[in-house]
């Protein structure tokens, strides 16, 4: 058995991912869109746990039954792009689902580059506007869900 490294030993400062590398592109109606508006970007699969109880045992055990896609999206509000694509709907059509690319590569990082693609996601809210007497600029955030995920692109560096 090999001798287990502690993480000084391992993981150096520089092979951390520095957030500001990341790129995140939409792909809406097979067009494919670079959000250099973007300011955060959050996304995770959210458990479902339904709680199991026996009798003999005071212990609530868990079960998971289902997972949630879920996350945040946040940045400008620098064109009119996200009420083009509610209109639609609001007028009683067709709801915009759409896909998410994102990809994360900081150059000075041993990790490598990674590419991940949420798919079917849907915005739970679309901006409009947002003002303030403040010396701020125009921003949005909004919440959406997703279907489906795929890894593109694992990062490579420190594989187990």
């Amino acid at each position: 058995m090999s001798e287990i490294k502690t993480l000084a030993q391992v993981l150096n400062g520089r092979d951390t991912i520095s957030t500001k590398d990341a790129r995140i592109y939409t792909k809406i109606n097979g067009k494919v869109r670079n959000m250099i508006e973007c300011n955060k970007f959050s996304a995770k699969w959210e458990k479902n746990k339904e709680d199991v109880q026996t009798l003999g045992s005071r212990i609530k055990r868990k079960k998971v039954t289902g997972v949630e896609g879920t996350g945040s999206l946040g940045g400008y509000l620098v064109a009119s792009n996200w009420m083009k694509y509610a209109m639609p709907y609001v007028r009683g059509g067709k709801d915009l689902y759409f896909e998410v690319i994102m990809d994360i590569e900081d150059p000075t990082s041993a990790a490598g580059k990674q590419s991940i693609q949420l798919l079917n996601v849907n915005l739970d809210d679309i901006p409009i506007a947002d003002f303030e007497a403040d010396d701020g600029v125009m921003e949005f955030e909004t919440d959406f869900t997703f279907e489906d995920s795929q890894l593109l692109q694992p990062f490579t560096g420190f594989e187990d």
